[in-house]
């Protein structure tokens, strides 16, 4: 998903005045932390992740996580827009929504790529 799409979809999902740019902090946040928390525990993690911007070409730049888990993108964006506007209900619902796509996409990548180090064993 590139961070145009995730913009678009979620201003049609839950309508909101807030600035793009806002929107581009919290996604280039989330990209940072899942670089930091998930991709980097693990080999071949991409190259380090720098942010999103008014300089980053929105139509092209994808976000981190591919499909079929990039929906938490939009869960996160929807989820931070209903905070923004007190819809605190809405805003628990996204959160769940959120957090479970998450844990689903940090428990794959865990199975599918190798760690850095190996926990050693404890008795």
């Amino acid at each position: 998903m590139t961070v145009l799409e995730a913009l678009v979809r979620a201003d049609l999902a839950r309508p909101n005045e807030i600035e793009q740019s806002q929107k581009l902090q919290w996604l280039s946040a989330l990209d940072g932390q899942i670089h930091a928390e998930l991709l980097e525990a693990y080999r071949g993690a991409p190259e380090p992740f720098s942010g999103y911007d008014g300089q980053t070409e929105l139509r092209t730049a994808q976000l981190l996580v591919p499909f079929p888990y990039d929906e938490l993108y939009l869960r996160y964006l929807v989820m931070r827009i209903d905070l923004e506007q007190g819809e605190l209900e809405r805003y628990n619902n996204d959160a769940a929504c959120f957090n479970r796509l998450w844990q689903s996409c940090a428990a794959h990548y865990g199975r599918t790529h190798e760690p850095l180090t190996v926990p050693a064993l404890r008795f």
